[in-house]
């Protein structure tokens, strides 16, 4: 009888529930074991490289410029005299630098933007586009003119000059459209009228 007592008062105290000390109930292993979706540890995840900001607005003017900006350097990239001429008016004016001679070189009018074309595609000249800009707030003289900035130019000459992965320009080009922004009436893309060292490359 004694024995059968003792069975019973175990028994009865496994059922009616652990003291302080004693090993987690089973349906505590399972919660703990199966955390939910809510409960669960977040993984981390590697930081983010921080990029610019994605938000602008520009004016359908000013949209319609820089289109035309990319559009033309897009053809001279590519080699494609013809689709960057008809960028261009007839009575173009064309400011570049000689990279070789350090001065400005001069094409006005169609028939020189297109040889000064010809000759770019064949020296393999690249313009890579940093920005377009335009912080002239005078309606009079800053409406249909913007200036573009260059990450980088590179070129046959430069890479014969010693500069293998080209130069960072040191002058913006000037660039002035016609009244519906779409045809280019000048590209500055040499110091007109400015120093000549602006011509001297430099990496």
């Amino acid at each position: 009888m004694r024995a059968l007592a003792a069975l019973t008062l175990v028994l009865l105290s496994g059922c009616i529930g652990a003291s302080p000390g004693a090993s987690t109930p089973p349906a505590a292993l399972a919660s703990s074991a199966s955390p939910s979706a809510s409960t669960a540890p977040a993984v981390s995840e590697p930081p983010k490289a921080t990029s610019p900001p994605l938000t602008f607005v520009t004016t359908a003017q000013q949209a319609r410029m820089v289109a035309t900006v990319v559009a033309l350097l897009d053809a001279f990239n590519s080699g494609r005299v013809d689709v960057a001429l008809a960028f261009l008016t007839d009575d173009v004016a064309i400011s570049d630098c000689d990279y070789r001679a350090v001065h400005v070189t001069l094409a006005n009018g169609a028939e020189a933007a297109r040889q000064w074309l010809r000759d770019r595609a064949a020296d393999h000249d690249q313009l890579v586009l940093e920005s377009v800009r335009n912080e002239n707030p005078d309606p009079s003289t800053g409406a249909h003119v913007v200036a573009v900035a260059y990450a980088r130019r590179t070129s046959d000459t430069l890479r014969a000059l010693g500069f293998p992965n080209g130069i960072n320009p040191q002058a913006a080009t000037k660039v002035v459209f016609t009244a519906t922004d779409d045809r280019i009436r000048a590209f500055a893309n040499g110091p007109f009228g400015g120093p000549s060292e602006l011509c001297r490359p430099t990496a």
